[in-house]
């Protein structure tokens, strides 16, 4: 069972929006990028208001995780005078073992069931008036289509409210669990009570981490039996027995949590351990969690923040994908690890590979994996002036969502609310290895460009390539390269400007660089006025932007994005062969060239 969209009205500064996550089925990571203030929050917020959650997180006491006041969510500027719903809906999808089960479900009840659709709907209505919330006329309601008939009836037909209360009841018995975390601050229990009847919701909370901690190994283990039975106790072998298991479940927990820390932070701790301790006082069995250096032990509550904020998402994370019931978990995080150094946030987001389902919120370009821009959303606030992003006015606020194509398909030049997609796609100056050979080019889409066309025509010879930053902006490279009498050649587009920095810079270094730097036209004569992006016949251009963006018109900033994107993946198109000749007789040129130095 799985969400397919959430749509939201009037929930803060969402006017009528929908996250459509059904559209990229087979995705499990969703990330919401914008500038600040869009509402990329607003939307995790929003997903978190659905009532029916198998788990409930407030026993953590999260910080901005509560909603206190449902006032607080009408839209700032109807406040004054608000007689409108706020309304949460979501699409919900049930696999054929799911609808087997519903049908059994419905036969207990005297029913037999001929039809039940894939996808089901709940909206959860919030009536107001004069601003002032009308609890009485709030409503909840299912939305399906199942046809059959109770077993003394002849003919099959639509079944509603008599079935409602069946379905609606197995459905929210075993939806996924939305689990939103703003932070992973909060107080680690110094102790975890064990028992059953133990009246702390918190505890109980905890009771089912430590059971997907004794599930990761993998042998039918259970608190009850084998822990509180042998932490009770007074027989030898059940302590030793006790013993052995906590030996294993340190080992595990030490080796996940460690081996975790060390690839994210670059850092070798191989002395630190998990400890655990147990149990039995006044309030009954319990479980402890310490850390043991080389010589020391301490608790949760006294390790670093760094490392508190990392073990408590480790621990609630990374083993909750052995647990046997409910764990289809669907992940909110908003601005993880975003105090975090670079490497460590791009080791953090491997991690979101063995979570069930992740929506999260970045600024960071370090939080952006390519291979997850189909399922990556554009979050905009219209309060927000593009022009003028400073110019902010809260009364006009509407949050709007949008895949990441199609936004950057319809506003291609408001870069700004993809920036960090467009960094983690860009090239790396910090990557560069400087070789004695190597052709400058203008920029960056030259360079992804040839590159790009490089792979497609499976050229296995080394041709080193460096972008410059623009055609007028050589001539550091050139110096760096004449000062250490290293070999290169430029190639530049034989548009105006191409050749009017070619003439600027062999007046500038002199007759030493005339026979370095070309234009297309030296290449080929018959590219007089050419710029790299027309050696790509029309219709490879179509094919790149359409694979990319879809069905869109030709456009350059598109054309080069989608070459960066088709680079980065790896993913090489079929293209005409007019394409492929002009490419080779390039490569043919610079390779000839270089060889001559």
């Amino acid at each position: 069972m799985k969400f397919t969209y959430f749509q939201f009205k009037n929930f803060k500064g969402i006017e009528d929006e929908k996250l459509d996550l059904s559209k990229i089925p087979d995705s499990n990571i969703f990330t919401l990028v914008g500038l600040n203030e869009s509402g990329k929050t607003t939307i995790l917020e929003a997903i978190n208001f659905f009532k029916h959650k198998p788990e409930k997180l407030e026993v953590l006491d999260l910080k901005e995780f509560k909603v206190e006041d449902i006032h607080s969510l009408i839209p700032i500027n109807k406040r004054d005078n608000f007689n409108d719903i706020i309304s949460i809906k979501a699409g919900v999808e049930v696999d054929e073992t799911h609808i087997k089960e519903i049908k059994k479900e419905f036969e207990k009840n005297g029913f037999k069931i001929s039809k039940i659709d894939s996808v089901f709907s709940y909206t959860q209505n919030y009536y107001f008036e004069n601003s002032k919330h009308i609890k009485s006329k709030d409503e909840s309601l299912w939305s399906y289509t199942i046809h059959g008939r109770k077993k003394n009836a002849k003919k099959d037909r639509p079944l509603d409210n008599e079935s409602a209360l069946i379905a609606s009841r197995y459905i929210k018995k075993h939806l996924p669990s939305i689990l939103y975390f703003p932070n992973f601050l909060f107080e680690f229990p110094e102790k975890i009570y064990l028992d059953e009847d133990v009246l702390d919701e918190k505890h109980l909370f905890y009771q089912k981490i430590i059971q997907d901690t004794l599930d990761s190994l993998e042998n039918d283990l259970n608190i009850a039996d084998h822990l509180i039975a042998r932490i009770k106790s007074d027989d030898a072998n059940d302590k030793r027995n006790l013993n052995s298991l906590l030996g294993k479940l340190q080992k595990k927990l030490t080796d996940v949590i460690f081996k975790k820390w060390n690839q994210i932070f670059n850092k070798e701790l191989s002395k630190n351990e998990v400890v655990l301790f147990t149990g039995l006082d006044d309030e009954g069995t319990f479980i402890e969690f310490n850390i043991k250096d080389d010589v020391d032990t301490y608790r949760i509550s006294e390790r670093s923040l760094g490392f508190r904020w990392f073990f408590v998402y480790i621990l609630f994370t990374q083993f909750r994908s052995y647990r046997k019931e409910n764990k289809n978990a669907f992940f909110l995080f908003d601005e993880p690890a975003s105090n975090l150094h670079p490497s460590a946030q791009s080791e953090l987001l491997k991690s979101f590979e063995k979570l069930p389902k992740v929506i999260y919120t970045t600024h960071s370009q370090y939080l952006i994996n390519p291979k997850w821009l189909e399922s990556t959303f554009v979050i905009k606030n219209e309060a927000i002036d593009y022009e003028n992003e400073e110019q902010y006015n809260s009364k006009n606020t509407n949050i709007k969502i949008s895949r990441y194509r199609d936004f950057a398909v319809k506003h291609p030049n408001q870069s700004s609310y993809f920036q960090p997609i467009l960094e983690v796609l860009d090239y790396k100056p910090s990557n560069l290895e400087l070789v004695p050979k190597v052709v400058f080019t203008e920029g960056k889409n030259d360079f992804y460009t040839l590159n790009y066309f490089k792979n497609i025509l499976n050229i296995k010879e080394k041709v080193s390539i460096i972008p410059g930053t623009s055609a007028s902006n050589l001539e550091t490279l050139i110096s760096l390269y004449l000062g250490w009498g290293s070999k290169f050649i430029i190639l530049l587009d034989d548009d105006a400007e191409g050749n009017k920095q070619k003439n600027r810079y062999i007046e500038t270094f002199g007759d030493i660089v005339k026979d370095l730097i070309f234009t297309l036209k030296d290449v080929n004569k018959y590219w007089e006025k050419f710029e790299m992006e027309k050696l790509i016949e029309v219709t490879d251009q179509q094919k790149i932007i359409t694979e990319i963006y879809g069905e869109s018109k030709l456009n350059k900033t598109l054309l080069n994005r989608g070459i960066q994107e088709l680079f980065i993946k790896e993913k090489n198109l079929e293209i005409e062969n007019k394409t492929k000749d002009n490419f080779r007789e390039i490569f043919d040129f610079m390779k000839g060239t270089l060889k001559k130095l």
